[in-house]
């Protein structure tokens, strides 16, 4: 799955791959383009703002994939089909990552081929000089600007605060037994608040970039080598390329998703 806005001026450019150990995708992602199946228009999103979604499924069957794409789809067109104007786009998004939460835990509860689904969520909304964020689980912001990478969402998992506290460093964070058990995510809880969500809000500058992505990028690939790649002069869709490759090369031991972002 592929998807840029073609140009030397891109917006955008994502990228997601099935990795070389499972035999279907799990990740989904929604980038601010035009839409039939979720009644998005380009008038809709030229009145919302640029909105950017990244789901990573869990699940057994194709659980994981349902919870996922529902999330991402559900939430993009609702966001666009009722933007809120008066509520800052950080609490909206938040609302409505709480209803989609349960909806989709209605909808495991109701078929059992879809107990025990879930999915991380990273929410990125940018528009007029600031980043909204909302995020679960272990999906990932990042923000590279003057040559730096900065992780800018905090991971629901069982060993952040081992990293927190200064116990890990992030190499030994990323290659840890224990950095795949998640602390929250999506359809775990019914009843899912907006304390439970990692929020904040970013200014950001000329020339920032943003990447959202799923654990199988950042456990595979160290930020450095991360880094190396965003340095680049190159296109967005040649960096996006280029960070699933890496992804693959170390191993590709999960779905590979990344969204690039230009400020």
């Amino acid at each position: 799955m592929f998807s840029f806005l073609k140009g030397e001026d891109s917006l955008h450019a994502a990228k997601s791959d099935i990795g070389k150990k499972y035999t279907h995708n799990e990740d989904s992602f929604f980038i601010p383009e035009a839409d039939a199946t979720w009644a998005i228009t380009d008038e809709k999103i030229d009145a919302g703002g640029r909105l950017y979604l990244l789901c990573d499924g869990m699940g057994g069957g194709q659980a994981g994939e349902v919870a996922s794409s529902l999330a991402s789809g559900w939430l993009a067109r609702d966001f666009y089909g009722d933007p809120k104007e008066e509520i800052p786009p950080v609490r909206r998004l938040a609302e409505l990552a709480c209803e989609t939460n349960a909806r989709l835990y209605a909808l495991a509860e109701a078929h059992d081929a879809y107990k025990g689904m879930g999915t991380t969520l990273v929410a990125a909304h940018v528009r007029d000089g600031l980043l909204s964020l909302v995020s679960m689980g272990d999906s990932r912001a990042y923000l590279f600007r003057n040559g730096c990478l900065r992780q800018l969402t905090e991971d629901h998992s069982e060993i952040w605060p081992l990293y927190t506290s200064g116990a890990l460093t992030k190499e030994e964070l990323r290659t840890h037994p224990r950095s795949h058990v998640l602390t929250k995510a999506l359809v775990v809880r019914q009843d899912l608040t907006e304390d439970d969500l990692f929020m904040a809000t970013e200014s950001l500058e000329e020339g920032d970039f943003l990447l959202l992505c799923s654990d199988g990028l950042t456990d595979m690939v160290p930020e450095e080598e991360i880094r190396g790649v965003m340095m680049k002069k190159k296109k967005m869709a040649w960096k996006a390329q280029a960070l699933v490759d890496a992804a693959n090369r170390h191993g590709g031991r999960d779905n590979i998703t990344v969204v690039l972002v230009r400020a």
